[in-house]
């Protein structure tokens, strides 16, 4: 499922780090994903690619970093090469 049929909010890329009790370090970092800040309280997050289109949805107050966030291109996906 493309994340743009969740909903019409605006798309960016960015880097994602989380809090995960999992991992040694207490994070985990999402680099190069597609975010959506919403529904409300959340942080929709999607690889954006064709072979690995998951969507997951994180509570803000798990959100650590959103770092070098930038607007996505049209439809979500990588940009063409």
């Amino acid at each position: 499922m493309d994340i743009t049929t969740l909903n019409d909010r605006h798309l960016y890329r960015a880097t994602v780090t989380v809090q995960d009790d999992a991992e040694p370090d207490g994070r985990m970092q999402l680099p190069d994903r597609i975010v959506r800040f919403g529904p409300t309280g959340w942080l929709t997050v999607t690889s954006g690619t064709a072979e690995d289109d998951r969507i997951a949805m994180y509570p803000l107050h798990r959100v650590l970093l959103v770092d070098g966030l930038a607007e996505a291109p049209h439809g979500g996906g990588h940009p063409e090469t």
